[in-house]
């Protein structure tokens, strides 16, 4: 297969931006001739395999001139490169990607990394998406979703029709772990990795554990994002450089995984996190807002806890049951690992989703034939 990505940032570091480079990475490590449009410059923070094309307009703020600009920039690529396929990523690449294509008669596939619709999104954007999704579903040939949450939330919305729409769990590579885990070191280690941006909770998690009491407790970030200084800033006015730690962004977290006992992931909305998948390979166990595809991952008090959007009590609650029970913490670990295996591998989501690009392919061909 020849295989066009699209995706409107490979400039930063992101679970779409992991998703699409380790994706055509190994689609292209068997065999297949693979490349990538995107707008944002460069993809210094990335190793890619593949070549990568550069649309200038190509933005993810809305701006009708740029986006013309943009369809015409990608449309063009794909004129001169004639892939088989053309597989989006992101509502804005979405969008301009999907339909470059359709004009060029390309099949397409849209992956949604969680919907611009989904809840938590204000209802004025949530019903503006809807619309553009329905109105552009009708040239697309498949969706694919990373969660189930995500594909009944479209079908619920009547966005598209069931057919076109198969989930496929998002998987991550395996991580190597430098040390062994030790879950019986004090204070205990809690680890968060998201951008500091909308709509992640950075500073809930800080506020909650200042209100632990005498629990002793260390806290570890990596992402960076607008809301980092903020962040920065709260916990140099309270005095608490020694207890929280500040990564930055980072390619590969093996050392920040290895150096942790929990996982915590605070969030308004989400589609199905390569955070949190990453964190039960190593056997952390997990506790997440309960949002988007979440719970696909996280089963409460199985491999971790779900906690309702701005329940800050029952947070509190849970951090201290796992920060003061070192057998919860091992035996929960342990069904992260269990569950990542069984459901999230790399490898079964590379399969799924190449499965689902020929198919389309070989459809658009037996429609090619009966005209």
């Amino acid at each position: 297969m020849k295989i066009a990505q699209v995706i409107t940032r490979m400039d930063t570091i992101g679970g779409a931006q992991v998703h699409v480079r380790d994706l055509s990475n190994h689609l292209a490590a068997l065999g297949n001739e693979v490349f990538i449009i995107t707008g944002g410059g460069r993809a210094k923070h990335h190793k890619l395999d593949v070549p990568c094309y550069i649309s200038s307009s190509l933005k993810r703020e809305i701006n009708p001139l740029k986006d013309v600009r943009a369809i015409f920039e990608v449309r063009k690529v794909l004129k001169e490169t004639k892939p088989d396929i053309v597989a989006t990523h992101s509502s804005k690449a979405g969008l301009i990607g999907r339909i470059a294509a359709w004009s060029l008669r390309i099949p397409t596939v849209f992956t949604a990394h969680g919907w611009a619709f989904t809840e938590g999104v204000s209802p004025k954007k949530r019903k503006f998406y809807i619309a553009v999704e329905k109105a552009i579903g009708k040239i697309t040939n498949q969706v694919i979703t990373v969660s189930h949450y995500d594909r009944h939330l479209a079908i619920s919305n009547q966005v598209l029709p069931m057919h076109k729409i198969k989930t496929v769990h998002n998987g991550v590579l395996p991580i190597k772990q430098t040390e062994q885990l030790n879950q019986n070191k004090s204070p205990v280690n809690i680890l968060m990795v998201a951008r500091f941006d909308v709509p992640k909770r950075q500073l809930n998690l800080i506020r909650a554990c200042e209100k632990l009491g005498d629990i002793p407790w260390h806290l570890s970030f990596v992402g960076d994002g607008t809301k980092l200084e903020e962040a920065q800033r709260y916990v140099g006015k309270r005095n608490l450089h020694d207890r929280v730690l500040f990564y930055g962004g980072m390619n590969f977290i093996e050392i920040p995984l290895s150096k942790s006992n929990v996982f915590v992931l605070l969030s308004d909305y989400e589609g199905l996190p390569l955070s949190i998948l990453e964190a039960m390979q190593v056997g952390l166990p997990i506790i997440a807002t309960d949002v988007g595809g979440v719970k696909e991952a996280v089963i409460d008090s199985d491999n971790g806890f779900l906690i309702p959007k701005g329940n800050e009590v029952l947070l509190r609650q849970r951090l201290t049951q796992l920060l003061t029970d070192v057998s919860l913490r091992e035996s929960m670990g342990q069904r992260s690992k269990e569950l990542f295996i069984e459901k999230f591998t790399f490898k079964k989501m590379l399969t799924e989703t190449k499965e689902v690009y020929e198919v389309v392919i070989q459809n658009q061909l037996t429609k090619g034939k009966t005209h």
